[in-house]
């Protein structure tokens, strides 16, 4: 699974790729991508961030989909 994280107002969004989920955090990217894998029942700690496939905007993390 995929999970995109973005920066916008002042704050980090993350959605995982079809799927209607979605999460927000003010600290970081990471921390919007994990608090998607909680709300899905996924183990965070599996959560790998794929670093610049998406530019300075955008963050991607995946997932195997591996619930805990």
């Amino acid at each position: 699974m995929e999970i995109i994280a973005r920066f916008t107002t002042g704050t980090y969004v993350a959605r995982a790729i079809g799927r209607k989920c979605s999460a927000s955090n003010t600290i970081g990217a990471r921390q919007a991508a994990e608090a998607v894998c909680a709300k899905l029942g996924l183990d965070a700690a599996m959560l790998q961030e794929q670093p610049d496939l998406l530019g300075k905007q955008q963050s991607l993390f995946v997932h195997p989909g591996v619930g805990v």
